[in-house]
C-alpha cells in the first residue's frame, strides 16, 4: 500500500500521452481522472506517511509530462491556444530545469516549489480545462502568463541568493 502513491504517479507519467491518440470525447474525462490521480497521490502519501525520494522525482515529472501534453493537444491540435504560450512555458521550465541541476552540483540542494509556481499551475490548469471545454479564455490567459513570468522570476532570484551565498572559490 505504501507503494501506490508512486504508482499513481507512474500510471500519470505513462498514460498522459494517450490524451493525443483517444477520441476527443473522451480527452476531457482521461484529463480530470489524470488530474484527480495527481490530488490522490499526494494526499495518500501523507495519509500513509509514504513519501519517497522516488516520489519526490516522480510526481513533479509526472505532473510536467501531463501538462505539456495537454498543452501541446490545446495548442497544436485543437488550436485553442496560442503557440507562444507553450513556448514561454517550456522556456521557463527548461530554465528550471538548468538551474536546478546547477543549484544541486553547486549546493547540494533544490528549491522546492514556491507559491508562485503553484499558482501558476493551478491557473495553468484552469486554463487548459476552460480550453477543452470551449470557453473564453482572454483574461485567464494573461493570468497565466504573468504567472508564468513571476514564477520564472521568483524562481531565479532564489536560486541566485542561494547560489551568491556560496563562496566565490565554490562557483
Amino acid at each position: 500500500m505504501s507503494r501506490l502513491p508512486n504508482i499513481l504517479s507512474l500510471l500519470r507519467l505513462l498514460l498522459s500521452p494517450l490524451l493525443f491518440y483517444v477520441p476527443q470525447q473522451y480527452v476531457l474525462p482521461l484529463f480530470i481522472l489524470l488530474a484527480l490521480s495527481d490530488a490522490l497521490d499526494g494526499f495518500i502519501a501523507r495519509l500513509l506517511k509514504a513519501k519517497t525520494e522516488l516520489g519526490k522525482v516522480l510526481d513533479p515529472l509526472a505532473d510536467k509530462v501531463l501538462m505539456f501534453c495537454v498543452l501541446l493537444l490545446c495548442t497544436f491540435k485543437l488550436g485553442r491556444l496560442p503557440p507562444y504560450l507553450f513556448y514561454i512555458l517550456l522556456l521557463r521550465d527548461l530554465f528550471l530545469i538548468l538551474g536546478g541541476l546547477l543549484l544541486l552540483i553547486k549546493t547540494g540542494g533544490v528549491i522546492q516549489a514556491k507559491l508562485a509556481g503553484k499558482l501558476t499551475t493551478l491557473s495553468l490548469s484552469l486554463l487548459i480545462f476552460s480550453c477543452m471545454l470551449g470557453k473564453s479564455i482572454g483574461i485567464l490567459l494573461v493570468v497565466v502568463l504573468t504567472l508564468i513570468f513571476l514564477s520564472w522570476f521568483d524562481y531565479a532570484l532564489e536560486g541566485y541568493k542561494r547560489l551568491k551565498s556560496q563562496t566565490s572559490y565554490e562557483l
